[in-house]
């Protein structure tokens, strides 16, 4: 299932567009990013239009998994989402994607979209 949730991660970044990055974008300052939000076994990842960010697993970001499990209906489903929080690049040993967020408000939660985009691998 991780190949399956880093294939997906994988084919989305290379079907984003490619817009150049704000130099202020990541900062100490809390930023507010709506995008497609999915949690599976110990990672989460936050997807907007223009970057994906890991997830530092805090208790908020805990309590969004809790509540967008209804939302869900399979693990590996997003829904979509609006944060608050902080932006960070500093390495970290278990999240391995160049930006990070951590949670400090959960704005709204809302079932992901439809898409016919999706491609999906074996069967549940």
């Amino acid at each position: 299932m991780k190949h399956l949730l880093v294939f997906v991660f994988v084919a989305s970044i290379l079907s984003c567009k490619n817009n150049p990055k704000n130099s202020n974008e990541i900062s100490g300052d809390l930023t507010t990013i709506k995008g497609n939000y999915i949690f599976f076994e110990d990672a989460a990842v936050l997807q907007n239009d223009s970057e994906i960010y890991g997830v530092i697993l805090n208790d908020l970001a805990k309590e969004l998994n809790e509540k967008a499990a209804p939302l869900k209906t399979s693990d590996t489903d997003m829904v979509s989402v609006e944060v608050r929080g902080v932006l960070s690049t500093k390495e970290d040993p278990k999240i391995l994607w160049e930006n990070k967020i951590e949670i400090v408000e959960i704005i709204s939660i809302s079932a992901g979209k439809e898409t016919e985009n999706i491609i999906k691998l074996g069967t549940e």
